[in-house]
């Protein structure tokens, strides 16, 4: 109810902003209202974040951040009082919890109705995040502000109006509020109008995740486990020492070759995290990577700046299972869309993985196979011994 008294004061606004020649003080009187607004939203859960665990930052410059169970009674809070807020769950995406409501909006914007739209967000500092979506004699806009949950800045106030917008079959909200040749900006914001399946979005975490798409092709070309001569193990390797290790791998130390371009991974080291994942033996491996025996090395070129820019200048990728099943041998096949928000496409181009669960001694991949892409092909796959010399 308090929400619907504030759009009327909203849309008040507008009107009197499309009546009057000089829209600078309306749009202040906007700016008031919605600081107002946020005031009103904050006071609703100050006490849980004053009662909240935070960790304390190492700079002095850094805001303390709220732990997840903190940020999740915030968001439980927010939304038993029936606010429009984003969920940020440990299981899977982002998601509007009133998906329903948002989709209402849409079709009052289709059926050119004026309306409005609240979008809320926790962030991790405690601040609160607010967005207003409203349609007014055709033209869908968004206001926003960063409002300080210790009052410490100044709200962050913007308008924009929305260039273009769509609503997927899966649920998913894409638009844009910058111009598409404007590459200071994401192409496209997401806003998710479905509930995750926590299920799928854990085997996306646990298998999808320890593997990667720019400078590898564990997951863009085709191979089983019967044959991995398709498969660069070389360039999977920092991708599963990530995953092992839950930090980057960082080459400083390790000898470097001129003449290959390469760093030389120590066979122990290599080893002791590739093989882990692969039913094949330390024969295999060394036969399909150019192992070195006098120096007990395995060599490994680390993606350089020039190689993004001249090679791997793609879309941006956020894989997604979809689907999966359990077949009779006791294997997992998950049937993964890769989502780019520069397309606002919920399925750039498409694959099916099959993993071997192994309890709690991990998992190994045993296949992958791509099912589907669009227009703009696949990323650049090509293994890194292939690529050009670095100038």
């Amino acid at each position: 109810m308090r929400f619907l008294k504030f759009l009327a004061l909203v849309l008040a606004v507008l009107c009197l902003s499309a009546c009057n020649q000089n829209a600078a003080e309306p749009d202040e009187g906007m700016q008031r209202k919605i600081q107002r607004r946020c005031a009103e939203i904050q006071s609703q859960y100050r006490q849980l974040y004053e009662d909240a665990d935070k960790q304390m930052p190492d700079s002095r410059w850094e805001e303390p951040v709220l732990s997840h169970n903190s940020l999740d009674a915030i968001e439980a809070l927010l939304q038993q009082a029936g606010l429009d807020v984003l969920r940020s769950g440990e299981k899977g995406p982002e998601y509007l919890t009133t998906g329903e409501q948002f989709r209402t909006f849409l079709d009052a914007v289709r059926q050119d109705r004026q309306a409005g739209q609240e979008v809320i967000s926790i962030r991790s500092s405690g601040d609160l995040g607010y967005r207003l979506f409203t349609y007014e004699d055709g033209q869908m806009s968004v206001y926003s502000m960063v409002a300080s949950i210790t009052g410490e800045a100044d709200p962050v106030y913007e308008v924009h109006p929305v260039l273009d917008w769509e609503l997927t079959d899966r649920g998913n909200f894409y638009y844009s509020i910058y111009p598409q040749w404007d590459k200071h900006y994401v192409a496209y914001t997401l806003i998710r109008l479905e509930v995750p399946d926590e299920a799928l979005w854990e085997q996306n975490r646990k298998y999808i995740s320890a593997g990667g798409y720019v400078g590898s092709n564990l997951f863009l070309t085709d191979w089983t486990e019967g044959d991995f001569k398709g498969l660069c193990f070389n360039d999977l390797w920092e991708y599963l020492y990530r995953y092992e290790h839950g930090e980057q791998f960082s080459p400083a130390g390790y000898d470097y070759s001129q003449e290959s371009h390469c760093y030389e991974i120590p066979a122990e080291e290599f080893e002791g995290t590739i093989l882990p994942y692969f039913d094949m033996d330390r024969a295999a491996l060394r036969s399909l990577t150019g192992y070195s025996p006098e120096r007990n090395t395995y060599p490994w070129r680390q993606i350089q700046s020039s190689d993004l820019v001249s090679i791997l200048g793609y879309y941006t990728m956020e894989p997604e299972v979809i689907s999966s099943r359990v077949n009779p041998d006791g294997t997992l096949t998950m049937t993964v869309q890769v989502l780019s928000t520069d397309l606002k496409t919920d399925c750039l181009f498409s694959h099916e993985v099959t993993v071997r669960p192994l309890g709690e001694a991990g998992f190994q991949f045993v296949s992958n196979r791509v099912l589907s892409q669009g227009a703009q092909g696949l990323p650049y796959c090509q293994p890194r011994f292939t690529w050009p010399v670095p100038g």
